[in-house]
């Protein structure tokens, strides 16, 4: 009975669920890179001749998903090729968080520094720094739900490794303390305020007075799981981490889904947000060879006319 209560829980927040994608990118395990507190995998993909410096995107999956799946819907390793970075996609199982496989955002022992889940992580950019001299200076991280939760998390605890990170699908940073409270973040049943939610956010690296990542947040309207409010409540979050207010100074459509802009005094955007019209639980994805397109359709992958994969990259200067 408690195991069906767990599944239940973890289904609503939903993180993924059902068939995998035929495996179409070649990643690469690997086995040994640090203490990995967190019981991760490591996966990775890198174009073939890979210059020295190149940048580093840090990909995390949903729940009941895999690297794998996710490297084949999300568009992630044809950008790479295309754009010549390299990208890391951490893994975890049913080992780790056996009612979804998810990452362990909710629980104290993985939302801090220096443990858990985010050390290893933070081992993972190390050993690709090590062993393809990846610049240290160029990293970046998305994931979608589950993942989504798991970038916040480190956007939060290792503010001084990232440059910018993008949350699809997700809730702040130490929304959910424990997993009674999952379905109550999910739904939008916690309501904080901007301070409130940034003093969360400082809280991952208490003391920390040095540059922040700027943050690009995408949803879908109809999401039935992680409902729309947290998009917003998101806002409030990294807004306020970078000093700035949770009002937009400007709003545009990326493709015909809205999109704005929240920027400092000096007109620098440090927040924006895309959401997209329509979407339930899923990232966007616009299959094709066009100069945009990329992504394929799977599950939790939906074709909108716009693969979320290239506008991230583009938001990170990559593109």
């Amino acid at each position: 009975m408690l195991r069906k209560a767990l599944s239940a829980v973890l289904t609503i927040v939903a993180l993924s669920a059902g068939a995998q994608a035929s495996a179409n990118w070649p990643l690469t395990e690997a086995t040994s890179f640090g203490s990995n507190p967190g019981n991760l995998k490591l996966f990775h993909y890198v174009p073939a001749n890979l210059p020295e410096g190149a940048p580093l995107v840090v990909v995390a999956h949903g729940c009941t998903q895999t690297a794998q799946d996710f490297a084949d819907t999300s568009g992630w390793p044809s950008l790479a090729n295309e754009y010549q970075f390299a990208v890391v996609f951490p893994q975890t199982s049913t080992e780790n968080e056996p009612a979804g496989g998810c990452f362990r955002t909710w629980e104290a022992a993985h939302q801090q520094r220096g443990a858990g889940e985010p050390l290893s992580v933070k081992q993972m950019i190390d050993y690709m720094h090590a062993q393809f001299s990846i610049s240290l200076d160029e990293v970046f991280m998305t994931g979608m739900s589950s993942g989504g939760h798991l970038t916040n998390v480190m956007l939060a605890t290792y503010p001084d490794v990232f440059k910018a990170g993008a949350p699809e699908s997700s809730f702040p940073y130490k929304c959910a303390m424990a997993m009674s409270e999952l379905a109550t973040c999910s739904f939008g049943g916690k309501i904080l305020t901007a301070q409130q939610w940034g003093d969360l956010a400082r809280s991952g690296y208490p003391g920390y007075s040095g540059p922040r990542p700027k943050v690009q947040i995408w949803h879908g309207s109809n999401d039935p799981y992680i409902y729309l409010v947290n998009q917003y409540q998101l806002v409030k979050q990294w807004t306020n981490v970078h000093g700035i207010d949770a009002y937009a100074d400007y709003g545009t459509y990326l493709l015909g889904q809205p999109r704005y802009f929240y920027k400092t005094l000096y007109g620098d955007t440090r927040v924006e947000t895309v959401t997209i019209q329509g979407m339930g639980h899923a990232i966007a994805v616009d299959p094709g060879y066009g100069p945009w397109q990329c992504g394929s359709t799977g599950p939790y992958a939906v074709d909108f006319n716009i693969c979320a994969s290239y506008w991230i990259a583009t938001f990170f200067d990559l593109t």
